[in-house]
């Protein structure tokens, strides 16, 4: 989802009806519809979502490392039911846990590689070791570690395969977990990464636990064409069709949907002025979802009035930096 929504909106031939129909919020009265029979697992009971830990908890402990998901299965006084994560592939054919197109913003890459702009494709999992994934996070104005470098540097904030991540939270034993990954490559390395991402779920039996997501089509047409067992979330041109269609009160019980969720988030915003043009946590929209069987997840959600207006809603996550703020906050009685 990006500002260029209206623009793709004629492309889409809808233009007059979308423009008058554009959301800012919900109608005086609308009510959420409580979805309690569908088939879909990752539709949840009204008002009880899910907690979802953005990037394993970026906000709290260094981003999709193996600290922040420790931190999330440890006794921190909080709990979560979701982890969600960005994978990329590396050159020896490892999935490893990152966000960013490069290690440059999270680690000190520059400094180790002598260059910037480091991709983990241009590298094998043994030569990133190297890396303290904890460099440049930031606590109350502090760098705690900063600087750690060699042997000083802890397990824990080394580069791990998507493997290790998953084994980790597993042998935990302490709930069953849901898990979003992230494709982030684009193109042939895509598809390697997305069939690399299969292979791996299928090896833990966790295709009933995993939603495959990507911002990049040719990924998703991959998971529709070879990865039969896997559910996946909808891209962005799905999520912008979607939306236009629930403005339109368009009954799509007869189209065949390949997604079984919704990731988006709270509001469209048409930059640089920061004004909303798009709604999407209304009432509304969540039904219209719930209606055609289809999960609305919301990132990145990190303060409470926001938490407490969509779980109101009906939604079924919130995905947020700071999962010890949402499992306090959502545990709040309505």
């Amino acid at each position: 989802m990006h500002p260029g929504l209206i623009q793709k909106a004629r492309r889409l031939g809808r233009c007059a009806a979308v423009t008058a129909t554009l959301s800012r919020g919900d109608k005086p009265g609308a009510r959420a519809v409580p979805c309690e029979s569908s088939d879909n697992p990752f539709i949840r009971p009204y008002g009880k979502p899910l907690v979802a830990a953005h990037r394993a908890g970026a906000g709290i402990v260094p981003e999709n490392t193996l600290m922040a998901f420790e931190n999330c299965l440890g006794d921190a006084g909080f709990d979560i039911d979701l982890f969600e994560l960005d994978v990329h592939l590396t050159r020896d054919g490892e999935l490893v846990v990152l966000h960013n197109n490069t290690y440059d913003a999270t680690s000190n890459a520059v400094e180790a590689f002598g260059k910037k702009n480091v991709y983990p494709a241009d590298y094998t999992i043994e030569q990133l070791q190297v890396l303290n994934l904890g460099e440049h996070f930031c606590l109350n104005g502090r760098y705690p570690y900063r600087g750690l470098r060699g042997s000083a540097i802890p397990s824990n904030l080394r580069v791990h395969t998507l493997g290790d991540i998953l084994d980790l939270v597993l042998s935990s034993g302490k709930k069953r977990y849901y898990f979003s990954i992230d494709v982030k490559n684009r193109g042939e390395t895509g598809a390697k990464a997305a069939a690399k991402l299969y292979e791996i779920v299928g090896e833990r039996n966790l295709f009933g636990e995993v939603i495959a997501a990507s911002f990049n089509p040719s990924v998703t047409r991959f998971y529709d064409e070879h990865c039969p067992l896997m559910r996946r979330s909808a891209n962005p041109p799905e999520v912008l069709k979607f939306y236009y269609a629930s403005r339109l009160n368009e009954d799509l019980s007869s189209r065949n949907l390949r997604f079984s969720l919704l990731q988006i988030p709270y509001g469209v915003y048409r930059k640089p002025w920061g004004t909303e043009i798009i709604h999407l946590g209304t009432k509304a929209f969540i039904n219209y979802a719930h209606r055609h069987n289809i999960a609305v997840q919301y990132w990145t959600v990190n303060t409470a009035d926001k938490m407490l207006y969509l779980r109101d809603n009906g939604c079924d996550a919130v995905m947020t930096d700071y999962p010890d703020l949402a499992y306090r906050t959502l545990s709040q009685p309505q």
